[in-house]
């Protein structure tokens, strides 16, 4: 079976239908009936907020991360680089950001390659057609140390971090094995490495408006790792309690903010994307060949059935089965019964199932997914004949889990934005599920996807959000403002901002 380019095959037909001289001539007719910020006539207000220091906590999409990378573009186009933007008419001062200088960017290193930021490569095999697709990865550049003015930094968001590393300098140093808050990128602008914190820099800023986007990484990290490490999936009442000490620093000088909460990241192209049933066979040779190579097996869980080892709703969960269309990946379950122990070495099944269609399978598996996990044996298609790694997908155990910690960490956010004067929420999760429901978001003349298509809102990683993206965040962000603190602040031109970066 070839390898599955299960999603990344359909961003082809929407590269066709959406070709980059399409995209040039859409801009270029949006910015005629729109014109560029500074040749209108807006008249814009603050109202009651004071815009002239604003700094932003958060992580990976405050820093800006796209495309799997932190890059000078990205980080240019960070939401807060684009609020500071639009601030700029209304006392907002000067925005600066602890540049990375690098165009390909950092996404960490493999051993022997450092990789850079995702491409979609729409011709992956340079035939000179459009037939096939695959994200590549460009190469990538070890981020040195921010050599700018640290004390007029105003983005202190820092890719990977969870809450609490917020608030301890360990963030900063030691790099140490000893040390798992020890985070290289707050390290290169640290004022202090080991001994000052993300919180306290952005303190000594004076801050008299701010942005706190937390719980996001407490929750993700569990999730894009397929429930692999439940010791990085943060206890709620631990980011709630980081919360509070983080918005007493914010707020203790007076200044306002808006406090985002978690979107629901199960609902990212990072876990949509690939299907659980993303095993096609067309031909009744292929399906009589899986089914007959399972049959032992199949037995087997009927043996336990009739040994009272299991009951029939486990052997139900158990058996399978294929045929002609999309079948279910094949996985190894711990929570099975372990059949083989207690039947006393007589029936030796291993814990295997197929997903149920409410689990969720991560976009990386589509790289591996019906390659074979020994190249010599024809039968030992992953996801068939050997069962997908666990760090692939989502079982409902994990799934109920992520579900209740982003509930809580959420709960939290919005309680303490009624609660507490000066603060407002932004309720990320509704806009971006309303987008992804909705089937997109409408700019008044074009469609954008909720996906990394090249007129997606997403960037290649499927998780962060592309150009276009960041700019809806601080429209919305900015549509909060004016409710809440009587502003008048010019949106952006979603149009203006490019898709994420793709290559024929």
């Amino acid at each position: 079976m070839k390898n599955l380019k299960i999603y990344t095959l359909l961003l082809v037909s929407a590269f066709v239908a959406f070709s980059c001289d399409e995209e040039d001539k859409l801009i270029t007719d949006i910015l005629t009936e729109n014109p560029l910020p500074g040749e209108t006539d807006f008249a814009g207000d603050a109202g009651s907020l004071d815009l002239s220091v604003y700094v932003s906590l958060g992580a990976s999409i405050t820093g800006g991360t796209m495309d799997n990378a932190l890059y000078s573009h990205g980080q240019a186009n960070s939401f807060p680089a684009l609020l500071a933007r639009q601030f700029a008419a209304e006392g907002g001062g000067a925005f600066n950001q602890p540049d990375i200088n690098s165009v390909n960017g950092f996404s960490g290193v493999d051993g022997t390659t450092i990789g850079g930021k995702l491409i979609l490569d729409l011709d992956l095999n340079n035939d000179g057609v459009l037939g096939d697709a695959g994200i590549v990865t460009s190469e990538g550049e070890v981020p040195g140390a921010y050599t700018g003015d640290k004390e007029t930094l105003n983005n202190f968001g820092v890719p990977g971090i969870q809450t609490a590393q917020m608030l301890t300098p360990l963030t900063g140093g030691p790099d140490d094995v000893a040390n798992p808050a020890y985070n290289a990128l707050y390290a290169r602008f640290a004022s202090e490495p080991g001994v000052s914190t993300i919180l306290g820099d952005a303190v000594a800023r004076n801050p008299t408006f701010f942005t706190l986007w937390p719980g996001g990484n407490d929750v993700l990290g569990y999730a894009t790792g397929g429930g692999v490490n439940e010791a990085i999936l943060t206890a709620p009442a631990t980011v709630s309690g980081s919360i509070d000490a983080l918005l007493a620093g914010l707020m203790a000088g007076g200044a306002k903010g808006v406090i985002i909460n978690v979107p629901n990241i199960l609902a990212l192209p990072f876990f949509q994307a690939v299907p659980y049933n993303a095993i096609p066979m067309t031909d009744e040779a292929s399906v009589t060949a899986a089914n007959t190579a399972y049959e032992a097996y199949n037995a087997g869980v009927q043996g336990a059935l009739a040994n009272m080892i299991i009951d029939a709703d486990e052997a139900a969960e158990r058996t399978i089965s294929y045929a002609i269309g999309g079948n279910a990946i094949v996985i190894e379950d711990p929570d099975l019964t372990d059949v083989a122990t207690l039947s006393g070495g007589a029936i030796p099944i291993p814990k295997y199932r197929q997903l149920a269609a409410d689990e969720i399978v991560t976009l990386p598996a589509s790289t591996i997914l019906g390659t074979l996990a020994d190249p010599n044996d024809a039968t030992s298609v992953i996801g068939v004949g050997v069962p997908l790694d666990d760090a692939y997908s989502l079982r409902d155990d994990e799934l109920a889990k992520i579900v209740a910690n982003l509930t809580e960490i959420n709960t939290k956010i919005a309680t303490v934005a009624a609660t507490t004067d000066g603060l407002v929420h932004f309720d990320a999760l509704t806009v971006l599920q309303t987008i992804a429901v909705g089937g997109g978001y409408n700019t008044g003349s074009f469609t954008l996807l909720p996906d990394f298509s090249p007129n997606g809102i997403f960037s290649n990683d499927g998780v962060h959000p592309n150009s276009r993206g960041s700019a809806i965040l601080a429209n919305e962000i900015i549509k909060v403002l004016e409710t809440e603190f009587g502003a008048t602040i010019e949106p952006l031109d979603v149009m203006q901002f490019n898709s994420s970066p793709f290559q024929q």
